[in-house]
């Protein structure tokens, strides 16, 4: 694009310091100086609009309410049971926190305090001092509305992870706050308490209503058991035996002593006859039947035995005391005799009776063995109906003791939980909260700001400092040119701003003169001085100051001593000879048409010392004649005459001829106007006369704020114009 780039300006300078930073604070800093005032203007309404919100916030209050749930129920009246009671545990402390929460302990709160009579719960009660009868719908509907709205503000929550549970509650009222949740914690214990007492009283109406049927069942179990025993007889002596089994006990018993005494009997009959029968005396027989009155006898025998042989021994065989004794002797042996005899008969006597005793119980023995064998049979039956019987007495005895303990355990029960603090009544409000209101504004001002500078950023398309138009245009910026409202000379005499190239005369050493001188020496130091420059000033688009800077210009050029010729090529408008000339009797168009000569057509500006070649006001120039062979004929014939001579052209963008000016010209200087430019117009400009071949020399950025550049101008030298404007008068 540009011919004249022997020394390139290192344009990548401007980048290298971004692009080491992921992100460029000091370009942040610089959008939200760029757009101060707006910034202030946007923050100051978010921090008004946010105190607004807080004063009119009313203020509410929180009341807190603990609770804790016991780890383990206690148990006023201890009762044995086959499923204990399992010991509180987390999900135990999260179900009492759900049913806190719940509707149902909501709607238990609305109906204990009447929060359907209190507007705050009810907007729709009617007006005081009027009444009216609320339908069972509507009645259900404001209980409704009352539970969502006090289920809205209650927080229910579980501190950490232990088994303490807080019940909070926020209102606009404080005795409210404190009274909801002091009501919350009281509902759920006694909600608990009475489902405690229902589910024991259901079990005792249960078991009672059981009981009484196992009464009947054991009542009847029983009477079958003693109709049976009594229809077969079968009736206990003992719990261990019936009667005919203690009969037959005892018969067993009197046939073994039985048989005894008639082992005996037999006994000592037989040894009797078998003494007998061997010839033994009955002094033998008097020892072995052990008879006293044999042994009497025997004794006696003994005595007289002795007398008769002491007597034979003394007397002979015929004395009477002999005879006398043997008659004695004898006498005893019959008695012994006659005795033994009797003792035989006598055990006969004995031993059939204890055979018939024997055989007697032996009878009985076996009729009640018989007896008790038909018993037998029937024991079965009985001992099933008495198992039927013991059964259905245990299953009552059970219900029974069970009864009595539902019974005992009524007015006993308990929550399983217990209030650890009521709620006090707040003094101080915990919203609105100052420091969150506050927080909140500055969130809100930096928001909106940054919104408001990135819609600002986004929506403007016009460039404000060199290094934007290095960067974005990828052309060397020139310079600046002040707009002349803007100079603190003319802001303090508030009059309105003069025309541009007057005060040029008037003020040379005003920071706009400056300017021109700046850019004048840009371009005559610019390589190829030696030779005459013919300079073509051109922008993108109408009314960026094109023309008051090329009689700006070239009056620069010419108040420093340089021979300066202003041309105006913009045949459109003609604005620099309306400007300089008040009566033009032959223009540029008539030197190049051959109508009149270069001397007739140039007009000397006596003021600024600039030469001047203007078109006249009604003269039509034909299309191509500013590209023509004559243009470029006359622009050589005024090198000859002229050290500078530039060319007032029109934009480039609506008027095709300014490019084949730019073309012919020398050096093409491009005006942007500051901030006002769309940096794409710009581009396009730039592009259709690298097109033509036109050696731009750079960009210059045309009326300019120089006290907001002061402000917002990051990497243009307009940024410390505070700095040197002393230098300006």
């Amino acid at each position: 694009m540009n011919k004249m780039s022997e020394t390139p300006l290192p344009l990548d300078r401007f980048t290298a310091e971004e692009t080491n930073e992921l992100i460029d604070l000091r370009a942040i800093g610089r959008a939200f100086r760029k757009h101060l005032v707006p910034v202030v203007l946007v923050s100051m309404l978010a921090i008004i609009a946010v105190a607004v919100a807080y004063f009119m916030t009313k203020p509410s209050y929180l009341a807190t309410a603990t609770m804790v749930v016991e780890r383990q129920a206690e148990e006023v009246i201890p009762v044995e049971s086959d499923n204990p009671v399992l010991t509180t545990d987390s999900p135990t402390v999260d179900t009492a926190v759900e049913v806190l929460q719940s509707p149902f302990i909501a709607g238990r709160v609305v109906d204990a305090l009447k929060l359907t009579e209190d507007p705050e719960f009810n907007p729709g009660l009617i007006k005081a001092g009027e009444r009216t009868v609320r339908s069972p719908v509507q009645q259900q509907a404001d209980r409704d509305r009352a539970i969502r709205i006090l289920g809205g503000s209650l927080t229910v929550q579980r501190e950490g992870v232990s088994y303490a549970i807080a019940v909070r509650y926020e209102s606009e009222d404080p005795k409210m706050a404190a009274n909801i949740a002091n009501a919350t914690v009281d509902e759920y214990l006694l909600t608990e308490v009475e489902g405690e007492e229902g589910s024991t009283q259901r079990s005792a109406d249960l078991l009672a209503t059981r009981l009484e049927e196992l009464r009947g069942e054991v009542l009847a179990a029983e009477a079958q058991v003693a109709r049976y025993r009594s229809d077969e007889g079968l009736f206990a002596a003992t719990d261990a035996s019936s009667i005919t089994q203690q009969e037959l006990s005892v018969l067993n018993t009197q046939l073994a002593e039985a048989r005894a005494a008639e082992a005996a009997a037999q006994s000592r009959l037989a040894t009797a006859q078998s003494q007998m029968s061997q010839g033994f005396s009955g002094e033998a027989l008097g020892a072995a039947l052990e008879s006293e009155v044999v042994g009497a006898l025997r004794s006696q025998r003994a005595v007289s035995s002795a007398e008769v042989a002491n007597l034979i021994t003394r007397y002979g065989p015929r004395h009477p005391s002999l005879i006398k004794a043997k008659s004695e002797l004898s006498d005893i042996d019959v008695q012994i005799g006659a005795e033994v005899g009797r003792i035989v008969a006598s055990l006969k006597t004995e031993a059939r009776a204890a055979q018939g005793r024997t055989a007697s119980i032996a009878s009985s023995i076996a009729g009640l063995q018989n007896r008790l064998a038909v018993d037998s049979d029937a024991s079965v039956r009985l001992s099933e109906l008495e198992r039927n019987a013991a059964s259905a007495r245990e299953l009552y005895q059970g219900f029974l003791d069970r009864y009595k303990e539902s019974l005992a355990r009524q007015g006993t029960e308990t929550s399983g939980a217990k209030e650890v603090s009521r709620a006090a009544i707040p003094v101080l409000p915990v919203s609105p909260n100052p420091l969150l209101y506050l927080a909140l504004g500055l969130v809100a001002a930096a928001a909106s700001s940054t919104a408001v500078v990135a819609g600002r950023e986004f929506l403007e398309s016009g460039l404000r400092t060199a290094e934007a138009v290095e960067k974005r245009l990828k052309i060397s910026a020139l310079g600046s040119i002040p707009e002349i409202g803007s100079l603190p000379e003319v802001r303090k005499s508030r009059e309105p701003a003069p025309w541009p190239p007057q005060f040029l005369i008037d003020h040379p050493k005003s920071a706009f003169a400056e300017a021109f001188r700046a850019l004048k020496t840009t371009l005559v130091m610019a390589p190829g001085a030696h030779q005459t420059k013919i300079i073509s000033l051109t922008s993108a688009l109408p009314g960026e100051g094109k023309t008051s800077s090329a009689i700006c210009l070239a009056s620069a050029a010419a108040r420093s001593g340089i021979r300066t010729l202003l041309i105006d090529c913009d045949s459109r408008r003609q604005a620099s000879s309306r400007s300089l000339a008040k009566a033009i009797s032959c223009g540029l168009t008539d030197v190049l048409n051959g109508k009149a000569s270069l001397s007739e057509a140039i007009v000397h500006d006596s003021d600024s010392g600039v030469y001047f070649l203007g078109q006249r006001p009604d003269e039509e120039t034909p299309f191509d004649l500013m590209g023509s062979q004559a243009m470029s004929d006359l622009l050589s014939e005024l090198r000859g005459q002229f050290q500078f001579v530039v060319l007032d052209t029109a934009p480039v963008l609506p008027v095709a001829e300014s490019r084949m000016l730019a073309a012919l010209a020398d050096i093409v200087v491009f005006l942007v106007q500051w901030k006002e430019t769309p940096a794409k117009a710009a581009e396009i400009g730039l592009h259709q006369l690298d097109a033509v071949g036109a050696n731009v020399a750079g960009v210059v950025l045309s009326r300019v704020d120089v006290v907001e550049q002061a402000r917002t101008g990051f990497g243009d030298a307009g940024l410390y114009f505070k700095r040197y404007k002393e230098y300006y008068a």
